[in-house]
């Protein structure tokens, strides 16, 4: 295999390559509901829903029936299950985000689920509003497991503007809040293959809820980048075994309740055999689901965006691998320790960076967007330096020298040498130390008001957005020094 590493060949290309074909097949069920207005076309475009003035939106979650092992029927089964659910409650169903987790990602398995999706969809009149798929290797035990997230409309009989619930779908009930004029979107994304730590670290003492940071931080962060507001989140819990979902439950609400911006809901499903752990004696579990949010107007008319002349700042939080690029990780460590990695004595010392949850950075992010402070937000996960911040800023035409960025952990660059990993392939998939970065033509405001969040991230000022330098757009990593001597460069091409 060429330079470019088996993961970013196999898991990111062949993720970006279905996420194309999903997204292609998916767009025209948009024109199922009256409902949705699509503000921006193509790939990263955003789909929002218009509510009527005396509707409250109604948000609720399933998977695909677990016995169907059909990839395509088990995919049908999602739709039924989330109609019927939905016209349980009396509840008008408009449209729905989904998360494929694969185990291979191959084409015709991910055209099969998505063909099933959109005949449902057809169906029903409702619109695939937006959609996850993750590549999960052998933490799949089929094909792929598909979840969901329902967005629907029922009659206001109340003046609060508090989340309320609606009772009558199962065990969870659904959440239901007043979007009060304001666009509604949905952004689906989960753990991933990261919560292998997390069963691995509990061995030791309960770990599992700390998933849930991965999953807000991967879902949240991406909505602050629409400058969204949240209000719901429902997250869908699959396991293979026994887990103590009450304490889950718990922790859930704790966070919103500390955080206040969003109500925070868990759907559990036993999925039995369709997952698999690092042993096949071991239990394991997956988190995953949507954001529900508004935006409103003025944001919708005026994205962020970063010009040239910005300032770019870098954050970075307490030690963490974010939750993507895990794989590999997961890899070296088996390849370095033994498959019983984390009962070693040097094992505990890697797991405790590899079971840190990621930093949320929503919470940083908002009161930046919300007092003008910031022109673009961004959060290094799915891609890192290379997808999610060399490939937006390229896409503005935009160059950016980064010098004196956060140094990863130890641990961090440990993991890349004992793969013999360049420093351009670890800096394209890893957070290498940087949780996020911010653009901004106000610095010092900016640097004030992320010290004034105190929520404990460090942040400071990397580089100054430009136009494209002899023709170069993205970023180059000044002192990062790539396989070839040069500074480690990313075009976002």
């Amino acid at each position: 295999m060429s330079e470019v590493d088996q993961y970013i060949e196999e898991v990111v290309k062949r993720g970006d390559e279905g996420s194309e074909l999903l997204a292609a097949k998916c767009a025209p069920t948009l024109r199922n509901s009256e409902y949705v207005d699509i503000v921006r076309e193509g790939m990263n475009g955003l789909a929002v829903l218009r509510v009527p003035e005396d509707y409250d939106v109604v948000v609720h979650s399933s998977v695909g029936d677990p016995k169907i092992l059909d990839p395509a029927e088990h995919a049908a089964s999602l739709v039924d299950r989330l109609y019927e659910d939905a016209k349980r409650i009396n509840a008008i169903p408009l449209g729905f985000a989904n998360v494929i987790d694969a185990s291979t990602g191959k084409k015709d398995v991910i055209e099969k689920i998505a063909d099933a999706l959109v005949s449902k969809s057809i169906d029903y009149r409702i619109a695939i509003m937006n959609g996850e798929l993750a590549i999960l290797g052998s933490r799949i035990n089929c094909d792929a497991n598909v979840s969901g997230t329902m967005l629907s409309i029922i009659h206001r009989n109340n003046d609060s503007d508090e989340i309320y619930t609606i009772l009558g779908i199962g065990e969870v009930p659904a959440a239901a809040f007043n979007p009060k004029g304001k666009a509604v979107y949905i952004n689906s994304d989960g753990v991933g293959t990261k919560t292998e730590f997390y069963e691995r670290a509990s061995k030791n003492g309960y770990k599992y809820h700390l998933a849930l940071w991965d999953s807000l931080a991967m879902k949240l962060d991406d909505t602050a980048k629409s400058g969204a507001i949240p209000m719901v989140v429902h997250d869908i819990v699959e396991r293979n075994g026994n887990i103590y979902g009450w304490d889950l439950d718990h922790y859930a609400f704790r966070i919103s309740q500390d955080l206040g911006y969003f109500g925070y809901w868990l759907y559990h499903e036993d999925v039995e055999e369709r997952l698999k752990g690092w042993d096949e004696n071991e239990f394991a579990f997956n988190v995953s689901g949507s954001a529900v949010s508004v935006i409103d107007e003025e944001r919708l008319k005026n994205p962020l965006v970063p010009e040239a002349g910005d300032y770019l700042i870098a954050i970075r939080g307490k030690p963490n691998p974010r939750s993507n690029g895990i794989t590999d990780k997961r890899r070296i460590m088996v390849e370095k320790f033994g498959k019983r990695w984390h009962e070693t004595e040097e094992g505990k010392r890697f797991l405790e960076f590899l079971a840190s949850p990621s930093i949320l950075l929503f919470p940083v992010f908002y009161p930046l967007i919300e007092s003008d402070s910031v022109t673009s937000v961004y959060h290094m996960s799915g891609g890192a330096f290379n997808g999610k911040l060399a490939k937006p800023l390229a896409k503005q035409g935009l160059y950016v020298r980064l010098d004196d960025i956060f140094p990863p952990d130890p641990r961090e660059i440990a993991l890349a040498e004992f793969s013999n990993m360049p420093l351009e392939v670890a800096y394209a998939k890893w957070p290498m130390g940087n949780d996020g970065f911010v653009t901004t033509k106000y610095p010092d405001k900016a640097l004030a008001k992320i010290a004034s969040v105190g929520y404990g991230v460090e942040a400071r000022v990397v580089g100054l957005v430009g136009k494209p330098a002899d023709g170069r757009t993205g970023i180059e990593l000044v002192g990062i020094k790539a396989s070839d001597g040069k500074n480690v460069y990313f075009s976002g091409r």
